[in-house]
């Protein structure tokens, strides 16, 4: 296994891609203007899945189909084994966290445990929101490795429960439109990318405070009734309820993490008033902001 707590270099990583694959990484380290761009001589073995997230600023990801993904303090990046793409930090200092799983663990995951055929168990590149255990997984994992702590036995365990988290958030994300209503398979695949695009949409532009349910629904092409309706159906949460969680989320990432004061993790996320932010907080988690600050 690989751990990285400091930047790395700017130049070739060919030795550091093979490694990474072969290994696994480990990485949480201070970023602030870096820029790194696509190996010329990358060889499709040094591939790897891996998920990345940031703490206090921004990462640019631009992809070689001409995407480009904004990952902010909240949610999480999953990006698929061999993708290519350009990197950009923000000209703040934050703390950026990556995770590359090693070749032994998703080759295992591709086949029954049982009978030992071959399953379909990959990573996609796309911003997901991890549940209450992945986000605690990671949190852990690059914590470990912010302590300088090497137990190859405990990161094999802990990537491992890891990366089958991923993959089951992947395939609810993939099978999400056989729970919805419609008769029709293209009309259920067509309203779940849809909603998916709201999603996506909400984990870019959380932090603008005049983000609300027009704008969400405009960018999902559909009415605000039948963009709740389908959210509701496929998320299990309303638009403007997963907007408040996922700003919540944020703003405890960014007090736990990044160590930000009350008052400027709230207007991070998309709060004007830091009372209000308390008091959501503070209602959602059992515990007020100011003692995540003081306790972290």
């Amino acid at each position: 296994m690989l751990f990285i707590n400091e930047t790395p270099p700017q130049g070739d990583l060919d030795a550091l891609y093979e490694r990474m694959a072969r290994e696994g990484m480990v990485h949480s380290t201070t970023m602030c203007g870096e820029h790194y761009e696509p190996s010329e001589s990358f060889r499709d073995e040094w591939a790897a899945p891996s998920v990345t997230w940031s703490a206090g600023g921004e990462e640019i990801y631009t992809l070689s189909d001409g995407r480009v993904i904004e990952v902010r303090p909240t949610g999480a990046l999953t990006i698929a084994a061999g993708e290519r793409y350009s990197y950009r930090a923000s000209d703040k200092p934050f703390t950026s966290n990556m995770i590359v799983f090693p070749q032994w663990i998703v080759e295992a995951a591709q086949v029954d445990a049982l009978t030992g055929d071959a399953r379909d168990a990959l990573i996609e590149t796309r911003l997901i929101k991890p549940d209450a255990e992945t986000e605690r997984l990671m949190t852990e994992i690059v914590g470990q490795c912010r302590a300088r702590c090497e137990d190859e036995d405990w990161y094999a365990e802990q990537l491992s429960l890891l990366f089958g988290r991923l993959l089951e958030t992947q395939i609810e994300i993939n099978t999400a439109p056989d729970g919805l209503s419609a008769a029709k398979e293209k009309t259920r695949r067509e309203l779940a990318r849809r909603a998916d695009r709201a999603q996506q949409f909400i984990l870019r532009e959380y932090p603008d405070p005049a983000l609300d349910i027009a704008a969400i629904a405009s960018e999902a092409c559909l009415s605000p009734y039948h963009l709740i309706r389908i959210f509701k159906e496929l998320t299990g949460e309303t638009p403007m309820r997963y907007l408040k969680l996922t700003r919540l989320s944020a703003a405890q990432r960014l007090l736990r993490d990044a160590g930000f004061p009350v008052a400027k993790s709230a207007h991070s996320v998309g709060y004007k008033d830091r009372a209000a932010f308390s008091r959501a907080f503070t209602a959602e988690y059992g515990v007020a902001p100011s003692e995540i600050t003081r306790n972290g």
